[in-house]
């Protein structure tokens, strides 16, 4: 029986996409592979999403490592012997900037006929490097250059994601793609959403994210400043620091959009669903994405989508599912004028090809049998 561990920062809803990726991938991948052990190591959080997890399988094992929480740089002591403890024949690193890659990259170097997986999760993308570029760049030539120098394969999860790491000079025959998945809800009678023609008039936007300048909200409120629908509202719902929050939540004062925008706070598990259940069309303006599980997420349950040409999303440049723009405000109000003339019967419809879509490409079920076949390609047995 050989171990695959998993290292990621934190498995906290503040992490955003990446914890319930990470904690899903785990899942399905460990019932591909019931004569393996896998484990998913992390530095403690609040939050977690694993309280939620319904089920996992005998094969799988969840472990926390304490440390010193921070916004800067979480810091544990006991991160590396942890690792240790565990001997695992192969390493999959989920994100950078954190001790783990310094505890992955010293690993590799003490055990370099064992396997070693980096996936940078969209922390490279070239809007996350703009951001505190100089730090970054000093940052990446003196550690996480040496970790992708090291590994034994890169993970990115899309074409445009391996594109740019491959722009960055990492070696593209490292590369792998494997997306993230999706579990598709069961659209019963009742919970399925009412676009029926009796339904009340207004109709509700979801933008569900992180609340971050990379996510466009400030864009989306300024189109949505210059539409002033009649009969929609949009709901923004995530976790953020409070202090963002509160300029976006001046902006929308100062726009007088205070009967149309609605600051949720986060949601999870059912509050969550029932948020999806209840809208009727969602929007990531993004700049940035290197995949965008909740544009999965949402066209799961039947939402037609706008997003922008900063994810891999280019599927949706098919009318008949949503609309993929460019990141700026007219293209957004454009699309969003768009979307605001469409009646039930045109987003039921719209709702039920990005449903379709995703159960045939993106079921964790698929992305766990072919990351399971990576791994035991990498590990020889």
């Amino acid at each position: 029986m050989s171990t695959i561990l998993n290292v990621t920062d934190s498995l906290s809803e503040s992490a955003g996409g990446l914890s319930h990726a990470t904690l899903n991938l785990a899942v399905s991948t460990s019932k591909h592979l019931p004569d393996h052990r896998l484990i998913v190591l992390s530095h403690q959080d609040s939050t977690e999403v694993d309280s939620d997890l319904i089920e996992c399988p005998a094969n799988l094992a969840i472990e926390k490592v304490e440390c010193f929480r921070n916004s800067y740089f979480p810091f544990s002591l006991g991160l590396y012997k942890k690792i240790l403890d565990f001997q695992p024949d192969l390493i999959h690193l989920r994100g950078l900037w954190r001790q783990s890659s310094f505890a992955c990259l010293k690993w590799k170097k003490e055990h370099p006929d064992l396997k070693l997986i980096v996936q940078p999760a969209g922390m490279l993308e070239p809007w996350a490097r703009k951001r505190n570029g100089l730090s970054k760049r000093f940052y990446y030539s003196l550690f996480e250059s040496r970790l992708f120098q090291a590994c034994d394969a890169i993970h990115a999860t899309s074409i445009a994601e391996a594109d740019n790491l491959i722009a960055m000079g990492l070696p593209s025959e490292k590369m792998f793609i494997i997306e993230e998945g999706i579990y598709i809800p069961s659209l019963s009678s009742s919970n399925r959403i009412d676009r029926s023609p009796d339904k009340a008039a207004t109709k509700q936007l979801l933008f569900l994210s992180r609340i971050h300048p990379k996510k466009g909200i400030e864009l989306l409120l300024n189109a949505i400043a210059l539409l002033r629908p009649q009969n929609w509202t949009c709901k923004i719902v995530g976790m953020g620091s409070l202090s963002y929050e509160r300029i976006l939540k001046k902006r929308v004062q100062r726009l007088g959009l205070e009967n149309i925008v609605f600051f949720e706070g986060p949601l999870y598990g059912q509050k969550k669903a029932a948020m999806f259940r209840d809208s009727d069309a969602f929007v990531l303006p993004t700049y940035s994405e290197n995949f965008g599980i909740a544009i999965a997420e949402a066209m799961s349950w039947g939402l037609p989508v706008i997003t922008t040409t900063g994810t891999p999303w280019s599927a949706l440049s098919d009318p008949s599912m949503g609309w993929y723009i460019k990141p700026n405000v007219n293209d957004l109000s454009y699309a969003l004028f768009c979307l605001f003339s469409k009646d039930n019967h045109e987003l039921n419809a719209m709702g039920e090809r990005c449903r379709s879509f995703v159960e045939s490409n993106f079921s964790w079920n698929t992305v766990g049998e072919r990351m399971a076949r990576k791994y035991v390609s990498l590990i020889g047995y």
